[in-house]
């Protein structure tokens, strides 16, 4: 039974709680003037984004007409056109040509892909995963435009020139892009986007010099392959050895609660044979890598990636990495990522190459893992101890993607699954309540060496005491904790898995509208520290089990009424529990709420099994014969008997000195 002690400390609890919550809640006043202030805030932030967007939308449209300008004007035949060509030349040097190019977009869909092009600074403008949605069901998208931005910095003569400012001309496949052209790609066939910097005519040579960027869409793939190409460049630019590629981008917000989704954004990079990674939770974070080989770096969110990879293990030879955190809301921006890398270059060569790929998809195992460069280590299934990705790759994955061929609800996958698990581990769960059961028998008998032995210098012997009562009932006593410990690395690998995992995204069950994301059935006006702005029947239904079974288990210990202490700590912790769970994901908080429902079932089934008259007897007949010593109880009498001597030595001395 529970002490009174336990009942006036957890009601102490609930009465602080309920009072703080009704101390500091507004008045219905207060509530009208914080949502008045609240309206007038969004109103203000709303009015504030749109007059930035429209002025840097004016400010764009200035350069973009200044720059047309010019180009027109470079391309008359009078003064005016000299002094135009001039400045583009000062500007661009021998591409001065390339830059009056116009600029053109062009868009490929694939499979699974729509990649949108520019060919002002031959970039990827922008890319749609056709398959997924946001929460809020717009497309999902990367590279957005005004969001993005890369290439090479390159030394030609005596200025640096930034290729993302120049346009290209555009080939498709080695033809010259048409700006009608429809471009589809599916299954096994690819396509060739070529976006070609020619150098300025020179009718004396040749061989013109060239920079191309070679992108290859594939029809079922969430890579697109980048390669560079360096043509008759060696004399025209001036880098030697290394040649810089800068990459920069903002991440968008794509999920339900922006505060986890900004934890879980990153970079992440693979150093030789180690995936590392930039500071996570929403903190700001800088790395420099330096002589060791860098295979790939990515941009990563809470189920999205994108990511540049190398060919040759040794093309990123340097990479300066840099994470911010948007601090406020505007654009629903959540970080901005950049990467400043090295690639090696040979100055002296005519023709040299950069093989790369682009990844833009989804933080999916079964899909990234297929590359076989470690970038599943992006998806945090507890690689930290080999233990519990062991158990989600190996054990957890593919009971999970075996179920979800059925096409059931991911709501009854998740049940199904946590009865498999349960019933794997039901032999140990039996062993493990048995003996507690077979304990809570034996109490009586427990308490009467409690009294017999309630010295201190006792405690050796009470010891032994009760360990010879758990042989002669049959128990043994590592049996209801080791089951248990063994347990326990399953429960944290399936606290990494299910919010980790994409394919519980959107996916609704019940009350519950995503399970990778907490479910809400009641959204307070006000936030409350550690716990949120919510409320999550979910956890609060695992709490209220997580409390009976605490009760169950407290019954069956045999000097509950001694540790007062331990006690409430273990009634305490579902509380805290309450708090930790609230943000996490419905399908995390419904595998442990389903659990202890298991756990109830199979307890109140033990307990039926075990014959209580039967351990008795056993008792009492084991109690009579002579009890076999291990070699272990051998060596405690020995020891407890030198004791018991070097006591009673130093009690003769005492009593000689008086």
């Amino acid at each position: 039974m529970i002490d009174k002690k336990t009942i006036i400390g957890l009601v102490l609890i609930f009465c602080v709680f309920g009072v703080w919550m009704y101390i500091t809640q507004p008045s219905e006043e207060e509530r009208a003037k914080m949502k008045q202030k609240q309206d007038s805030a969004i109103a203000a932030q709303i009015k504030a984004e749109k007059e930035a967007e429209k002025a840097e939308q004016m400010s764009e449209q200035a350069n973009e007409n200044v720059s047309e300008e010019l180009i027109a004007l470079a391309k008359g035949d009078d003064s005016l056109a000299l002094a135009a060509q001039k400045q583009l030349s000062d500007q661009f040097g021998i591409f001065s040509e390339a830059a009056m190019n116009e600029n053109k977009s062009l868009r490929v869909e694939s499979d699974l892909l729509e990649v949108d092009f520019s060919s002002l600074g031959a970039n990827i403008e922008q890319v749609t995963l056709k398959e997924y949605k946001t929460y809020h069901q717009d497309s999902v998208k990367f590279f957005t435009k005004g969001g993005n931005s890369y290439g090479l910095n390159l030394s030609v003569g005596a200025r640096v020139l930034r290729t993302k400012d120049i346009n290209f001309e555009v080939f498709v496949n080695d033809k010259p892009y048409k700006s009608d052209q429809k471009l589809k790609v599916g299954g096994k066939d690819s396509l060739v986007v070529s976006m070609r910097l020619y150098t300025n005519q020179d009718t004396t040579s040749k061989d013109r010099g060239c920079l191309e960027y070679r992108y290859t869409i594939r029809g079922n793939d969430y890579r697109v392959g980048f390669e560079i190409v360096f043509n008759n460049l060696n004399n025209v630019i001036t880098d030697r050895n290394t040649l810089e590629f800068v990459w920069d981008s903002k991440l968008r917000m794509k999920e339900k609660d922006r505060s986890v989704e900004v934890k879980n954004s990153s970079i992440y990079y693979l150093l030789k044979d180690e995936v590392e990674y930039l500071k996570e939770n929403g903190a700001d974070d800088q790395k420099e890598e330096n002589g060791i080989p860098i295979r790939w770096i990515s941009f990563k969110q809470q189920f999205f990636s994108t990511a540049i990879i190398s060919e040759e293990a040794e093309n990123f030879t340097y990479a300066k990495m840099q994470t911010q955190t948007e601090r406020g809301e505007k654009d629903n921006y959540l970080r901005t990522m950049s990467a400043n890398i090295n690639l090696p270059f040979d100055g002296d060569k005519k023709h040299y190459e950069y093989g790369m790929d682009f990844f833009f998809g989804p933080n999916k195992y079964s899909v990234i893992s297929d590359y076989n460069m470690d970038m599943e280590q992006i998806i945090p299934l507890g690689w930290g101890f080999f233990l519990l990705h062991w158990i989600n790759r190996f054990v957890i994955l593919p009971v999970f993607n075996f179920l979800q061929q059925f096409g059931w609800n991911m709501g009854i996958i998740i049940l199904i699954l946590t009865i498999l698990v349960k019933l794997v581990l039901f032999p140990l769960a039996y062993k493990s309540y048995s003996s507690s059961a077979k304990m809570r028998i034996i109490a009586p008998e427990v308490q009467k060496i409690n009294e017999k032995y309630p010295k201190q210098e006792q405690a050796m012997q009470k010891q032994q005491a009760i360990m010879n009562l758990y042989k002669r009932a049959g128990i043994n006593p590592m049996s209801g904790c080791l089951p248990m410990l063994f347990q326990f690395p399953i429960l944290v690998a399936m606290f990494r898995f299910f919010p980790a995992s994409i394919e519980l995204r959107q996916q609704s069950f019940l009350w519950a509208d995503d399970l990778s994301s907490y479910d809400s059935i009641l959204n307070l006006p006000f936030n409350i520290p550690f716990y949120g702005s919510h409320v999550s029947l979910f956890c609060l239904l695992m709490t209220i089990a997580q409390l009976f079974y605490t009760r169950m288990t407290m019954k069956q210990q045999q000097q509950s009424n001694t540790m007062p202490g331990m006690k409430f700590m273990m009634y305490f912790m579902p509380i805290m529990m309450l708090f930790i769970l609230n943000s996490q994901s419905a399908a995390l908080n419904y595998y442990y709420l389903i659990s202890l429902c298991i756990t109830f079932i199979q307890m109140f089934i033990i307990q039926r099994t075990i014959n209580e008259q039967k351990v008795l007897k056993r008792l009492e007949a084991n109690s009579k014969k002579p009890l076999k010593k291990s070699k272990w109880q051998q060596r405690i009498e020995a020891l407890e008997k030198q004791n018991q001597a070097l006591i009673a030595e130093r009690q003769k001395q005492q009593n000689k000195r008086k």
